[in-house]
């Protein structure tokens, strides 16, 4: 399951939420439907490739007729067809982004009796709470769960979502692919003006750069050319971070994911994908994408 009710939150968490909570087993999570208890899993992101998510314990089983269990069989409908209808999209999705619910989110602990059980209050009230509640879309602080929906709901983009900074108020407005030029274009502007986006592409197979405060990451799309008889890349778009103000660990953490990736790929006809919220150079180099907030870039591979 990619979400689940907090105990001791009293709130949806979804799986991505994870990476950002302090001492997550030091929380209980129930299915917001049924109740039943679940187990967050692959939440540590510099050592786990596959995402988060929650799953039942051993023997353990959603109770029948859990709405929960039948999102999956959606899920998977959802790949190769339109699941909205005129009643409007049947599961509870990030509508809105926020990263100040970031720094809400690591500093939970320390926070206020609001979200603390009292003696009345246990897990299976709270669980029975949030069965009889309509399931409600949610703002997110988690880059990444925007990035899956927007994946793994190909013919639904139109659905609403709110980012801060970026125009548009449905996901294909706000995602953006990076396009090779065409023809004898040189070069291809992604956007109309300057403006920031959550920008998509393949990574090339060439190796990031790595300096001290600079990371240039080389993306598939790019100038193509046909060169004795083969198509070839002779000037990709790349994306540079700026790592100036990132913490040590954070940059350790980043670096290490980045070559994780690379090395899930390498070798395979699988592609890893990068996605990040950044802003085309309309000044100096064409070519160029700039980032700089880690919290805005993620990974998939397909």
């Amino acid at each position: 399951m990619d979400d689940a009710r907090c105990i001791e939150l009293n709130k949806i968490v979804t799986n991505e939420d994870l990476y950002v909570l302090d001492n997550v087993k030091s929380y209980q999570f129930v299915c917001d439907e049924c109740g039943v208890s679940l187990i967050p899993c692959s939440y540590k992101k510099s050592v786990n490739l596959r995402k988060p998510y929650f799953k039942t314990g051993k023997n353990t089983e959603h109770e029948a007729g859990c709405y929960a269990k039948a999102t999956s069989k959606i899920r998977e409908q959802a790949k190769t067809s339109r699941i909205s209808t005129e009643e409007g999209f049947p599961l509870a999705y990030p509508n809105r982004f926020s990263l100040a619910a970031v720094k809400s989110a690591k500093v939970i602990n320390a926070g206020s009796t609001d979200t603390k059980l009292t003696g009345s209050q246990n897990s299976s009230s709270l669980a029975n709470t949030g069965r009889t509640k309509t399931k409600q879309n949610y703002v997110t602080s988690s880059f990444q769960n925007l990035v899956d929906q927007y994946f793994n709901f190909p013919f639904d983009r139109d659905r609403e979502l709110i980012f801060a900074g970026i125009s548009g108020n449905q996901y294909q407005q706000i995602f953006q692919k990076i396009a090779n030029p065409i023809g004898k274009q040189k070069f291809r502007f992604q956007t109309d003006k300057p403006e920031q986006k959550i920008f998509y592409s393949t990574l090339s197979w060439e190796k990031p750069e790595v300096e001290e405060q600079l990371i240039s990451i080389k993306l598939s799309a790019g100038w193509w050319q046909q060169s004795e008889g083969k198509k070839k890349n002779i000037r990709p778009y790349f994306v540079e971070l700026n790592t100036q103000e990132w913490q040590k660990s954070v940059l350790n953490q980043f670096i290490e994911r980045l070559e994780q990736i690379r090395d899930l790929v390498k070798g395979t006809d699988k592609k890893a994908m990068m996605v990040f919220v950044g802003e085309q150079d309309f000044e100096e180099d064409f070519y160029r994408f700039k980032c700089n907030e880690p919290r805005l870039i993620c990974f998939k591979v397909f």
